[in-house]
């Protein structure tokens, strides 16, 4: 079951091969390191963009949402897996 969390979160991300890849995250004082990339997509949110990663870790899975406008990052839900 996944939880709302939508929270700003600091993001540091590779570029590989065109595409951008989050690896590591920090929420609440702690350090996340994304494991896998499960599915990347882009929606939009009135006039803003953003492109949403559902990643996750040896133990849960996040969805990470960009927002190219503002160019910020936000913590939107996590889940047990």
């Amino acid at each position: 079951m996944y939880s709302k969390i939508a929270q700003t979160i600091d993001v540091l991300v590779a570029f590989r091969k065109g595409r951008v890849e989050p690896m590591t995250f920090k929420w609440d004082g702690h350090y996340y390191q994304v494991k896998k990339v499960n599915l990347v997509h882009s929606e939009r949110r009135g006039r803003e963009k953003v492109v949403i990663f559902s990643v996750s870790d040896e133990a849960n899975a996040y969805r990470l949402a960009f927002s190219t406008d503002y160019l910020t990052w936000k913590l939107e839900e996590m889940a047990s897996i």
